[in-house]
């Protein structure tokens, strides 16, 4: 089951698809997350988020299994 702010991070992730890294901190900010790193770096180990490195830029995308515990 996942918490509140997991699922806050997997609709961010749910609405733009693809997140650079560096843009992914000022981000988490502005939604409120102080720990948002940690959090992203969970929902990776659980495999609903995935780090990839698309047109040369490091980037967290949002797995299949991430959209479906999203809707529930």
């Amino acid at each position: 089951m996942l918490t509140e702010n997991e699922k806050q991070i997997l609709g961010i992730f749910n609405e733009r698809l693809l997140v650079r890294k560096d843009e992914l901190k000022s981000l988490l900010n502005q939604s409120g997350f102080n720990d948002g790193i940690v959090i992203i770096n969970k929902l990776s180990g659980m495999g609903y988020l995935k780090f990839i490195e698309a047109v040369g830029s490091p980037c967290y995308t949002i797995t299949q299994d991430g959209i479906r515990v999203l809707k529930g």
